[in-house]
């Protein structure tokens, strides 16, 4: 069986995917601890989204079975607020959560300081955490490659979801045949990181992202985004024949 070991957890709507970024700010006792640990013992934390249907644990958001171990980067204060930038890793498989020490409270507008909470808790349960954690279980990498002429389809499709958003919305007015080259410049050759990317961009619905940290091969996730940018075609097509248009 595949060795587990326990992460702090950050729990967010959307979560993220290996070597993407994203920026974020944190304000939350819960959270400035847990970035406090990760940046002391120089360990990742567990990026996840949010379970869906929302489930809740003492008041806490519970976390989704599949998520990232990932770095805070570019850690700064910003007046009560810690701005980093969240890079992602490995994918994990969590096999069991581990709860904070005290339930969810309604603060208002104004946070507590973590010492103070700490203080609540420290005498009954010296080793417990603001935060969530989870036992996980570290997934190994996608298997092989997505040929280049799948993923060249794959990158047209992209384009023309992105024609036809930009089409919809009348934003710049850019067609396939300007839009096209600028991505097949950014992501052709095929490489891994531009699979996730294409999945970070492309990817918003929740069993959709689940399913792509969890996949098996890279043939795989591919599958998850060709399935995605088909149904977001279809949607794009019902709104257009809705608002009378061809």
């Amino acid at each position: 069986m595949p060795a587990t070991r326990v992460v702090p957890l950050f729990v967010l709507p959307m979560g993220l995917f290996p070597l993407t970024q994203e920026p974020l700010r944190v304000f939350e006792p819960r959270y400035k601890q847990m970035l406090d640990d990760c940046v002391l013992g120089d360990s990742p934390f567990g990026y996840v989204a949010a379970a869906s249907p929302p489930e809740e644990l003492d008041g806490w958001s519970m976390p989704s079975e599949y998520g990232l171990l990932s770095t805070a980067d570019d850690l700064t204060e910003q007046g009560t607020n810690l701005l980093f930038t969240a890079s992602g890793e490995t994918r994990f498989r969590i096999t069991g959560v581990i709860p904070a020490a005290l339930p969810a409270r309604d603060f208002g507008e104004v946070f507590p300081t973590v010492d103070s909470l700490v203080e609540e808790y420290a005498g009954e349960e010296p080793d417990g955490k603001l935060y969530l954690r989870a036992e996980i279980e570290e997934l190994p990498s996608l298997e092989g490659v997505v040929r280049s002429e799948r993923w060249g389809r794959l990158v047209k499709l992209w384009s023309e979801h992105i024609v036809n958003v930009d089409s919809l919305v009348r934003a710049s007015g850019m067609g396939l045949d300007e839009i096209l080259p600028i991505m097949e410049g950014e992501f052709l050759p095929y490489t891994e990181a531009g699979l996730w990317s294409a999945c970070q961009s492309i990817l918003d619905d929740h069993g959709d992202r689940q399913g792509a940290l969890s996949s098996g091969s890279a043939d795989e996730v591919a599958g998850v985004i060709e399935g995605a940018l088909e149904a977001k075609r279809a949607q794009i097509d019902a709104l257009r024949f809705m608002m009378g248009e061809e």
